[in-house]
């Protein structure tokens, strides 16, 4: 290893408070490398990759080393400064579409063979949010894949691999798809047809023909938490506690909403424990959660933690549950911005997206903020979303307009006004799946008019290249035939630009970005089951179309796409 990767490692190492017992390398029957298919300060900052880290840690029999991508040197493990080949199971955790190009890399500078099916060993496992949605554009790479939420089913692949080690790897392959949730791609044949639908489907036993996703049923037997501080990442002075799971929203174009679902909530007792827990370190509480607003019991659960002192902060809000306990908490907390996201730029849109927010709800929230002190505000919105219309963007303009007016005569001259703009990327499992992205031009041509109208008003404006944006949507719908193009992209140098030049099959990235489905054809991703009908999705594409709404789902009515019946 090169004396300066092993100086970052070490500094890194140094610098973290482990919550968790270390463990020798090789001191355990099941060694596993961890990987985020990122740098360290982001995978640090990922919940969910620390969750894994610590369910596995927790095992008598196994350990759980963290490796991330090291720019110029091959990924070695934080805990070990092992290299990934000497893993017994070297696991993925992949949130992000861009990321993909990341994991390739990884094993390639790892020496570790791209294709499964040219792999002894290790065993390559792969999880997390985009993993569940569609693992078919990463399928030839990896040789199993985590369907769902990983916290339980982590211990039954554990304990599968341990009873089997030394087996052929086609034994502990078989083994593993047997558990629920486990999908292993070799043991699927698939190919597609000119409408970009499923025409050839083969299972191999023991193989089930859809993977069910697995869900956790009690969060309260979970503490779902930071497991290692640092200084070195996004939220370095918080510890993050989830509060809650999953969103019974129905927002149409947010594919978290159904992959997640059901929605599920920890008790208010719990959360106040750890955020105590989390105080002994001084670090303010970061309270984690789809729509962290809606948690039940926000009120009392603000004015708990204000009374006892411990700061905190939210991942997420909704503008028409936020109310002033909550922002008495973040105000007493330093909170300076309140981030809201109205998504859509009017409120025919919003209607089609089914967001369920108005323009006084996110007027309403903006007083309430100014009333305790938050002066700066930030909205996100999505440009390019089906049915947009230049008129939607001239209200969105006229709405920003009127905030930014509000906000100076109500005496507020010193906030900043900052707005977030992304290109609409359609995604699986949501009932835009069937849609394709807006082509580039159309966008850039939307961002051009949205920046020259809100810069001269003082209005900032970040936003996403649709360019990038377009490398998303193609890797969010892709299918096997992608994989392709994400391995030639490799083979290239994995700059994000190859991406427009490479082609497999006469189809490219502009292909599957902005392709569209019939609703009758077989979706690559359909042998993935998250618990929702096509139905159910089909009539929420027609609803959509009509600028009809859907209704909340809550713990008291379940009668909207009845996945809590089952």
């Amino acid at each position: 290893m090169h004396w300066k990767m092993r100086q970052k490692i070490e500094r890194l190492r140094e610098e973290e408070i482990a919550l968790l017992p270390i463990k020798s390398f090789g001191s355990v029957p099941v060694n596993v490398a961890l990987v985020f298919p990122n740098i360290y300060e982001l995978g640090m900052s990922n919940l969910g990759f620390q969750a894994i880290y610590r369910e596995i840690n927790t095992r008598q029999d196994s350990l759980c080393h963290r490796a991330f991508l090291f720019k110029g040197f091959p990924a070695h493990t934080i805990e070990a400064i092992q290299p990934l080949e000497s893993y017994d199971i070297v696991a993925f955790s992949v949130s992000f579409e861009l990321d993909y190009i990341n994991l390739l890399k990884i094993l390639h500078d790892a020496n570790i063979p791209l294709f499964a099916q040219e792999r002894v060993g290790p065993l390559v496992m792969m999880g997390g949010p985009a993993a569940t949605f569609n693992p078919e554009p990463l399928s030839p790479f990896v040789d199993f894949v985590v369907i769902g939420e990983g916290e339980e089913v982590i211990h039954e692949i554990i304990d599968a691999y341990r009873d089997n080690k030394g087996s052929p790897k086609e034994t502990i392959l078989e083994k593993l798809a047997q558990i629920e949730g486990v999908y292993v791609p070799r043991l699927y044949d698939i190919g597609y047809n000119e409408r970009g639908g499923v025409e050839k489907f083969e299972v191999k036993p023991p193989a089930p023909s859809k993977v069910r996703r697995r869900w956790i049923k009690n969060l309260d037997a979970l503490n779902t938490e930071t497991a290692v501080l640092t200084p070195n990442t996004e939220f370095k002075d918080m510890f993050l506690i989830e509060i809650s799971r999953g969103c019974g929203r129905n927002c149409r174009f947010c594919m978290a909403g159904y992959c997640y679902r059901v929605p599920r909530v920890r008790a208010l007792e719990k959360i106040i424990d750890r955020a105590e827990f989390a105080s002994k370190y001084g670090k303010r509480v970061g309270l984690v959660g789809a729509a962290v607003s809606d948690y039940p019991r926000i009120d009392e659960l603000s004015e708990e933690l204000t009374k006892r002192g411990i700061k905190f902060s939210v991942s997420s809000l909704r503008a028409d549950t936020l109310r002033e306990p909550l922002l008495r908490g973040l105000s007493l907390s330093g909170h300076k911005t309140l981030t809201i996201a109205p998504e859509a730029g009017s409120q025919r849109l919003r209607n089609v997206i089914n967001k369920g927010l108005t323009e006084d709800h996110v007027l309403d929230s903006i007083n309430m903020a100014q009333k305790f002190g938050i002066k700066n505000i930030k909205l996100y919105y999505i440009i390019g979303l089906p049915t947009e219309t230049s008129d939607d963007i001239e209200e969105m303009i006229d709405f920003l307009t009127r905030v930014k007016e509000k906000m100076v005569s109500s005496g507020n001259k010193t906030g900043l006004l900052t707005v977030s703009i992304n290109p609409f990327i359609p995604k699986p499992f949501t009932p835009f799946q069937w849609f394709g992205m807006e082509p580039v031009p159309v966008l850039e041509e939307k961002l051009r008019k949205l920046k020259s109208s809100l810069k001269p008003k003082g209005i900032k404006v970040l936003y996403e290249s649709p360019r990038v944006s377009q490398i998303q949507a193609a890797l969010a719908r892709g299918d096997r035939t992608t994989a392709m193009m994400l391995y030639k992209v490799h083979l290239e140098g994995g700059d994000l630009s190859r991406f427009r030049r490479v082609w497999v099959e006469g189809k490219n990235v502009e292909y599957y970005a902005h392709r569209e489905f019939d609703l009758d054809v077989v979706l690559p991703w359909e042998h993935i089951d998250i618990g929702l009908k096509k139905e159910y999705f089909v009539e929420e594409y027609k609803r959509a179309l009509k600028g009809e709404s859907t209704r909340r789902c809550t713990e008291e009515v379940c009668n909207v796409c009845k996945i809590c019946r089952k």
